[in-house]
């Protein structure tokens, strides 16, 4: 198990632990896909961090949190490391992005900032975020085109983050077009009082490479070789790989079928599709030669 995975375990058991029905130990596990032993020694670890871990009737494990108490409440430091960390883990994988935006909420950025830059990218997000949920368009000031060594102001419609909040997809009113703004390469936002005047459609990439209209649910098995081979050309599936009994089970979100197919067909015999039957139909089809209306 991955340093990645220990954190989003941990992360899902203080969830399990504030919020009833409360459960024992082996639920918890199963819910885990962990061990009972596990359980116990990340709840110490809890422990000793300073959370305070009860058990009610029939041994049912729960968080006691006083939300009166202030040293029991994340602060502005501490939210600063998980977001360090949170940076620095792989990108693509949906829980790290959205613990990211539930920071970037939450908590004034500027004391989080280590450094200058990594300052100015969180103030970006921060505009971007209040832009897209006011429905407001931006002036990007100073943006940096590295091809041209220029720097000019594009006036866009905010649409969303992709990459784990490293670009923005927006449509640039001044090309007429679609573009990818890096989030670094941006000198300030300008959050402006026009509105957003067209509903946009979401064109992030799924770790394979291809955009589509929805995010699709995936469930493969993968073999030893294909386990190995994925995380080699593409790292950033790590955090939607688990090995369960033994057997590395890919579970994740695809934007179409064809980057996930090229894959799995590549390697005949060594993956298994679990979910959906959408995904077996389309990899038949193309095994036969035939084409197929993509989601």
């Amino acid at each position: 198990m991955t340093d990645q995975q220990k954190l989003l375990r941990v992360f899902r058991l203080i969830q399990l632990l504030s919020q009833p029905p409360y459960r024992t130990v082996k639920r918890l596990a199963d819910l885990l896909e962990i061990t009972p032993r596990t359980v116990y020694r990340y709840i110490s670890l809890l422990e000793e961090l300073g959370y305070q871990i009860d058990k009610k009737e029939r041994d049912r494990y729960f968080l006691h949190v006083e939300f009166g108490q202030k040293d029991q409440m994340i602060d502005t430091e501490e939210a600063g490391f998980l977001q360090d960390l949170l940076w620095q883990a792989p990108s693509g994988h949906p829980i790290r992005d959205r613990l990211l935006h539930k920071l970037n909420r939450q908590f004034t950025l500027a004391p989080l900032a280590q450094s200058l830059s990594k300052f100015a990218v969180y103030e970006h997000i921060r505009s971007l975020s209040l832009a897209m949920e006011s429905g407001l368009r931006v002036l990007l000031h100073n943006y940096y085109a590295p091809s041209s060594d220029t720097l000019s102001s594009r006036q866009v419609e905010p649409v969303e983050f992709m990459q784990g909040y490293t670009y923005l997809w927006a449509y640039d009113l001044d090309k007429g077009a679609y573009r990818q703004f890096k989030l670094d390469r941006i000198g300030e936002v300008e959050i402006l009082t026009e509105r957003i005047r067209t509903e946009h459609e979401s064109h992030a990439l799924d770790i394979f490479g291809w955009t589509g209209p929805q995010w699709l649910p995936v469930k493969l098995k993968l073999s030893r070789y294909a386990h190995n081979l994925l995380l080699e050309e593409l790292p950033e599936a790590r955090p939607f790989v688990r090995t369960f009994k033994g057997q590395a089970i890919f579970e994740g979100m695809v934007r179409d079928w064809r980057g996930i197919g090229r894959f799995i067909l590549g390697l005949p015999g060594e993956v298994e599709v679990l979910d959906p039957q959408e995904l077996v139909a389309y990899l038949r089809m193309r095994a036969a030669g035939g084409s197929w209306n993509l989601p």
